[in-house]
């Protein structure tokens, strides 16, 4: 072994990365079947209490038009596609939301961070997430609220690695209160919830619609749930 390979081991804060972990590997962690749980769906108005603001939804409309006018639709089967357009448009609605939601509530206490490291609390999985939002409870302590991981063509594919770093945010928090997280490919979302006994998973939300400049009246009256769902999660802190 090379001494770069072995500097490279050492530094390594964890055994396995949350991609390396096979479905059946993460069932036998997790309690249950994927299967069954995929077909456990429920709709997204089910974990919605509060909506957001139709102000904060024009405005995400106007900036989900500039990304889809300046890279094009983040559909997968549109040629070229590059990965970054996916996460330009989710990191979009969440700079936005965050943003929106820290200024008008005061409260300076959440944050975005992209490509985020969550290590289990034994060391045994970690890896980078693309959006996590946290609490910063004090200057030692940060909360884990929701994640985020984008997709290119299937929100299935995401599911395993989404599953374990959830549990691992319930672990680390140690409070007892529910942890988030959504994947996403930029155009469907599902939301995942965990409260330390139960998962919930929601049906799929569209939020992007083709030719969707011209149908904001009609977005904002069928397409705005996952805007509506981040904002529950942010006023249930």
């Amino acid at each position: 072994m090379s001494d770069a390979q072995v500097s490279l081991r050492s530094e390594k804060k964890y055994l396995t990365s949350y991609s390396d972990v096979s479905q059946e590997e993460a069932e036998e962690i997790l309690g249950f079947k994927f299967n069954t749980f995929y077909r456990s769906q429920i709709p997204i108005e089910n974990f919605i209490t509060k909506s957001a603001p139709v102000e904060l939804k024009r405005k995400i409309f106007d900036r989900l038009i500039d990304c889809i006018e300046s890279e094009g639709f983040p559909e997968a089967t549109i040629a070229p596609m590059n990965e970054a357009v996916i996460t330009d448009n989710v990191g979009m609605i969440l700079i936005t939301i965050v943003s929106y939601y820290r200024r008008t509530m005061h409260r300076y206490d959440i944050e975005l961070t992209r490509e985020k490291q969550i290590i289990s609390k034994d060391k045994e999985f970690g890896g980078n997430m693309e959006f996590v939002v946290t609490q910063i409870m004090n200057s030692a302590n940060t909360r884990y609220l929701l994640v985020v991981e984008a997709k290119r063509d299937s929100l299935g594919k995401g599911l395993t690695q989404l599953l374990l770093t959830l549990k691992s945010m319930w672990n680390i928090n140690d409070d007892h209160k529910m942890v988030y997280a959504f994947v996403t490919t930029a155009i469907n979302w599902q939301l995942v919830t965990y409260d330390g006994q139960t998962w919930k998973l929601s049906d799929s939300s569209t939020i992007l619609l083709g030719n969707m400049e011209q149908r904001e009246e009609q977005w904002l009256e069928n397409n705005t749930q996952l805007l509506d769902a981040i904002y529950t999660i942010l006023s249930s802190i």
